[in-house]
C-alpha cells in the first residue's frame, strides 16, 4: 500500500549506491588499462606462454569483476548516462572528480566523423552517440554541450546522425551496417538531433526528412495495438519498442497521424501491461519488471500530453489507465535496503533498473499528485520524450 511507501521522504541510499558504482567503475577501467599494458608487455617477452596463465594470481573475485567490466564495454557510455540521470532525478550531481573523469572518457570516445563509441576501444554507433549527448546535457549547464566539442564539432555530430538515415526513413545503428532499420535507432537519432538543435547557434543545413520517418514508425504498430521494432507485423509488440516509436513520432511531429481506432488499441495494450503483482511487463505472458515502469508509463504520458492525438475524446490520463498506487508499491519492493533498484523484488540492484525504476516512479508519483498533494520534492519529473529530468 502507499501508506507503507512515503513518497515525500527521499531514499539517500540510492544516491550513495550510484556514486559508489560510478567511482568503482572508473577504478575497474583503470585496472583494465593497466592489465592491457601488462599483457602486451608479457606477449613481447613470452610469446610462447599460454594465454590462460597470464591471468593467474588475480583471484576469482578480481578476475570476475574485470570480466564483468570487459562485458559492459559495448554499453559503457549508456551505463554512465543511466547513473548520471538517476542522480539528477534524485537532485544530486556526481563528485567533481568523477564528473571530470566522465568528461575525459566522452572525449576519448569521440571518433572521426562526429560519432561516439561506447568505449574508447570501440567504433562509433548511434546509441552511444545519444548517450554522449545525454551525458553532455546532464553535466553541462544552461544548455552548454561543450563536452561534445565546439560548435563545429557538434555540427559534425549532427551530420553523423543524419548520415545514418536509410531511404525508407529509418536509421541504421552505424555507418557500415546494412541491415534493416530499427525503431530504437530511429528514436536515438531523432532524440540526439533534438538535443543538439536545442543548443545550436544556427539551423543546420543537414535536415532530416520527418515525413518518411513518421510513416515508417506508424507502420511498426501491430494489430494488438502495441509497436514492434520494425514494420510489417513480423516483430512482436514490446513496451520498449512502443516507447521508441511514440517518442520518435512526438519528435518528428507524427503523433497526430494515429487514427482513433489505432489509438484505442494502443491504450488498451498499454493498460494491459499491469500484472497482478502491481508491476508492469513488457509483453503479454511475462512477469513484471521495474524497468517497464518507465517504458510503459512514458508511452502513456506521451499520449496524454498530446490532447489532439487522432482527434481522440478518450481520456488519456495515467491514473485512469493504471493502478498507480500498486505500481509504486511494486517499485518500492524492488528497492534494495543498501540502495539501488532491482528488476524484481529480492534481486540484486543494478544501474539500469535503478535509473528506469526511479524514472518510472517519478512519472507515477507526479501523476498521483492530485491524490497525494504535492509531488515528492526529492524526485524530479522526467521528460517522457527526451528521457531527461525536467529543470524546475
Amino acid at each position: 500500500s502507499m501508506d507503507a511507501f512515503s513518497p515525500s521522504k527521499p531514499v539517500p541510499a540510492h544516491g550513495r549506491y550510484l556514486q559508489t558504482f560510478l567511482a568503482s567503475g572508473f577504478k575497474a577501467l583503470e585496472k583494465l588499462d593497466k592489465l592491457s599494458v601488462q599483457l602486451a608487455a608479457e606477449e613481447e617477452t613470452a610469446a610462447d606462454c599460454p594465454a590462460s596463465s597470464k591471468l593467474l594470481g588475480l583471484g576469482p573475485e578480481k578476475a570476475g569483476k574485470l570480466l564483468a567490466t570487459c562485458n559492459v564495454e559495448p554499453s559503457l557510455l549508456s551505463a554512465i548516462y543511466w547513473t548520471l540521470c538517476a542522480q539528477a532525478l534524485l537532485r544530486e550531481r556526481p563528485a567533481e572528480s568523477l564528473a571530470s573523469e566522465v568528461k575525459c572518457l566522452v572525449a576519448r570516445c569521440r571518433r572521426p566523423g562526429g560519432g561516439f563509441a561506447p568505449h574508447p576501444k570501440h567504433g562509433a554507433g548511434l546509441l552511444s552517440t545519444l548517450s554522449a549527448i545525454h551525458i553532455a546535457v546532464l553535466l553541462g549547464s544552461m544548455g552548454d554541450l561543450r563536452i561534445l566539442g565546439d560548435a563545429a564539432a557538434q555540427l559534425e555530430t549532427r551530420q553523423y546522425l543524419v548520415s545514418l538515415q536509410r531511404e525508407d526513413g529509418s536509421f541504421r545503428w552505424r555507418a557500415a551496417a546494412g541491415e534493416e532499420g530499427d525503431c530504437r535507432f530511429v528514436y536515438a537519432a531523432l532524440c540526439g538531433l533534438k538535443l543538439l538543435d536545442a543548443t545550436a547557434e544556427q539551423e543546420s543545413a543537414a535536415a532530416c526528412p520527418s515525413g518518411a520517418v513518421a510513416d515508417w514508425l506508424l507502420r511498426c504498430q501491430n494489430l494488438d495495438g502495441g509497436f514492434g521494432c520494425r514494420p510489417g507485423g513480423e516483430c512482436e509488440s514490446h513496451a520498449g519498442h512502443t516507447f521508441c516509436c511514440l517518442a520518435g513520432l512526438a519528435l518528428c511531429g507524427g503523433l497526430q497521424q494515429l487514427d482513433r481506432r489505432s489509438l484505442g488499441r494502443l491504450v488498451r495494450w498499454l493498460s494491459s501491461r499491469q500484472c497482478q503483482e502491481g508491476g508492469l511487463n513488457g509483453r503479454p505472458g511475462k512477469p513484471p519488471d521495474v524497468c517497464y515502469t518507465w517504458w510503459t508509463l512514458a508511452s502513456a504520458d506521451i499520449l496524454s500530453a498530446q490532447a489532439s492525438v487522432g482527434a481522440a475524446t478518450v481520456v488519456l490520463e495515467l491514473p485512469a489507465m493504471f493502478r498507480l498506487r500498486e505500481l509504486c508499491d511494486f517499485a518500492e519492493r524492488c528497492m534494495a535496503p543498501e540502495g539501488g533498484v532491482a528488476a524484481h523484488p529480492g534481486d540484486d540492484p543494478d544501474p539500469f533498473h535503478t535509473f528506469f525504476g526511479l524514472a518510472g516512479l517519478s512519472l507515477a508519483l507526479h501523476a498521483l499528485k492530485g491524490e497525494t498533494g504535492m509531488p515528492p520534492p526529492w524526485l524530479a519529473r522526467m521528460d517522457p520524450v527526451l528521457a531527461l529530468p525536467i529543470a524546475d
